[in-house]
């Protein structure tokens, strides 16, 4: 069976397939007050400017969310104020107040809404995230910079070997929210277009390993996609050649079976005529020692 391919551009709201929120508008014009600076056409509160000069916080979304603040990594709660800021740093700007009120509570009204949000945000004040978290009246950003935003560069730039490197895991692995279905779909997409871009890279790496005769090099990426994917008949072509390259042919044939036995067991199905075939070649029997 082939894996699955996922359309992702990197974008928050231009993924096939993924669902779709409130449009973004620019905000009212605006008197500028004390205390306040205009910057690109916008008002950007002091404060937040020099608190976010002197501080240099990261949102690490691949894998467990974490936080790198000032040399320091700190593990973020599993929880919804998590999720907003990752939303924001996705997002790449500023986000309207009533569009995160309605995406992250669409139980409440608009009251109850946008209440929730102000204490949300007051939440990530209080915290170290809070240094790059940029509020005004109507909308809100983060300020700080994100491993997925670097990510999404090396795939553009089809770096393969390092978008490999760089992928840390599954999107804000471990943080779900079924109460709020917009937002699980939302980290769903997520999740499934960045994990199809590691795999693509994963695939490409491994293979061009192979054919250049580093064996070693092949078998922890080729384990790494059966890991992931237990039916990822690609990652499973790769995984039996390399181990039967690096010599190691006893493992290969308890692979080969137990996939074997995992199709016929979980699908009713064979794996792929092409698995099959290079089995043979590779010389690996279905049947279990």
């Amino acid at each position: 069976m082939q894996g699955h391919h996922t359309t992702y551009t990197g974008s928050t709201g231009n993924r096939q397939g993924a669902a779709t929120f409130p449009a973004r508008r620019r905000s009212a014009a605006f008197v500028t007050r004390p205390g306040v600076e205009r910057r690109g056409g916008h008002r950007v509160p002091r404060r937040a400017r020099r608190r976010s000069g002197e501080v240099r916080a990261t949102l690490l979304l691949l894998g467990p969310p974490r936080l790198r603040h000032d040399g320091a990594l700190i593990d973020l709660p599993l929880a919804r104020w998590t999720a907003l800021l990752a939303y924001l740093a996705r997002g790449g700007g500023w986000v309207r107040r009533e569009v995160l009120a309605a995406l992250f509570w669409p139980e409440h009204d608009d009251h109850g809404a946008n209440l929730n949000l102000r204490q949300t945000l007051q939440t990530i004040v209080r915290s170290l995230a809070g240094s790059a978290l940029q509020r005004e009246p109507t909308r809100v950003r983060w300020a700080g910079g994100c491993d997925v935003e670097a990510f999404d560069a090396l795939v553009r730039g089809q770096d393969w070997g390092s978008v490999v490197r760089s992928y840390g895991g599954a999107f804000l692995d471990g943080l779900d929210v079924p109460d709020v279905p917009t937002v699980q779909e939302w980290i769903d997409a997520e999740r499934t277009g960045l994990h199809a871009c590691w795999r693509t890279a994963a695939l490409l790496e491994s293979r061009a390993a192979l054919l250049e005769g580093r064996f070693l090099d092949a078998l922890p990426l080729a384990e790494r996609l059966c890991r992931t994917d237990a039916f990822d008949e690609e990652g499973l072509r790769l995984l039996l050649e390399a181990l039967v390259r690096c010599g190691d042919r006893t493992r290969a044939e308890r692979t080969f079976a137990g996939a074997v036995q995992a199709f016929v067991g979980e699908l009713g199905v064979e794996p792929e005529p092409e698995t099959m075939a290079l089995a043979r070649t590779l010389g690996l029997s279905s049947e279990r020692a």
